[in-house]
């Protein structure tokens, strides 16, 4: 397999994908362009509701392991703003977390799957998961037998960041956090403020919650240094009605997110603490609630580390980096679904363009192209080595 040979295709198609996004659920032109794209190859499609493939070839089916590897379809609610000549053509939506590249790799190595068929030593399975952005996809694709009939063997995921150039890094142990979305209200009573003594301002109250979840974030590490990496911060305010009416009811809603379980549940309930402080001092009545239960962290299998590490040495290199727990990244990913049913791996490659080093979800968010025949590479000799 020479990877130098598809490079033009698939720069290509990640062109096509990151001009055409879509957001969560709603991936039906990019299903339905991965679809034809696989079965010419001779892939047989199982869709799952309502636009998510599982694919594989017939021909590997009798192979003695299965491994399964996952692509994300779904895109962001964001204009871009990159410029590029490829930029999206749908207004307020934007492949700004790197799934264009996922999709455009995850294709080209199923190409080469299928151009090696007769030798190729594994099963493969290829998930094209709809709606991971939200945190739905997983759950829908699990429900279709992802990693079923046979159990699979292994599972793989990737990404790719705006870090360094042409890299490559894996997590030892721990390769997620827990993360959660909370949402809290503030309920007070109304009144005109020319009878301030009738109401109970809301907004006033809401501010303290605000304080109190920052102080919370800058100190708990301080009071319990072994806290390991966490945040928890408030993303949006609604409240009021009108300038001259107290207000009578605010809406927050924010985010915890931590490295360790332990440290997530301790901030959730000094949090409550906080808030049942807020309410004595105001008299208001406030509640905390999750709408969706919390992402869970999930942790990389040893011995599919050791493989990546050699592999990721050999393709990258010095640019391959072996992380621990302190270059955790605060996010989660509902694939810690898929980690609870079998040993998994996620790998990270780098590609960051210096100078234009925009973070993840980014409205100007870009990706050095390079990377994209070296990632194939390395997941090709993953695989293969498994």
């Amino acid at each position: 397999m020479n990877i130098q040979n598809y490079t033009e295709e698939l720069i290509n198609l990640r062109h096509h994908f990151h001009q055409h996004p879509e957001l969560a659920l709603h991936e039906v032109e990019t299903s339905a362009y991965i679809r034809r794209y696989l079965e010419k190859l001779g892939y047989v499609i199982k869709p799952v509701e309502p636009t998510g493939l599982i694919a594989e070839l017939p021909s590997l089916i009798d192979r003695e392991k299965l491994i399964v590897l996952r692509a994300e379809m779904d895109a962001l609610p964001i204009k871009e703003q990159t410029g590029l000549s490829y930029a999206s053509v749908n207004q307020g939506c934007m492949h700004a977390c790197g799934h264009d590249c996922i999709l455009a790799s995850a294709l080209i190595l199923a190409k080469i799957v299928a151009e090696e068929q007769e030798n190729f030593p594994v099963r493969l399975r290829f998930l094209f998961e709809p709606a991971e952005e939200i945190g739905e996809g997983a759950k829908r694709m699990l429900q279709a037998g992802a990693l079923e009939n046979p159990k699979a063997d292994a599972f793989l995921m990737f990404h790719y960041a705006a870090d360094m150039t042409l890299g490559m890094a894996v997590h030892q142990g721990q390769a997620s956090s827990m993360i959660n979305s909370m949402q809290i209200h503030v309920h007070g009573k109304s009144s005109h403020w020319c009878e301030v003594d009738k109401g109970i301002d809301a907004i006033y109250a809401a501010s303290q919650v605000v304080n109190a979840i920052h102080d919370l974030s800058e100190n708990f590490g301080k009071q319990h240094p072994n806290a390991g990496k966490y945040i928890i911060g408030t993303g949006t305010i609604h409240g009021g009605e009108y300038t001259n009416i107290i207000a009578d009811h605010v809406v927050l809603n924010g985010n915890i997110r931590a490295v360790h379980e332990k440290t997530y549940m301790a901030l959730e309930q000094e949090l409550e603490k906080c808030l049942k402080k807020i309410e004595q001092q105001t008299g208001t009545q406030i509640c905390m609630e999750f709408p969706k239960d919390p992402v869970y962290a999930f942790a990389n299998d040893d011995e599919l580390v050791e493989t990546a590490k050699a592999v990721g040495e050999e393709v990258f290199g010095d640019k391959f980096v072996l992380e621990g727990e302190d270059e955790l990244f605060l996010s989660g990913d509902n694939a810690y679904r898929y980690f609870k049913e079998t040993r998994g791996l996620f790998s990270v490659f780098l590609a960051g363009i210096p100078g234009q080093e925009h973070p993840l979800h980014h409205p100007k968010f870009q990706l050095d192209e390079r990377i994209l025949p070296y990632s194939v590479e390395a997941l090709y000799k993953i695989i293969t080595r498994l």
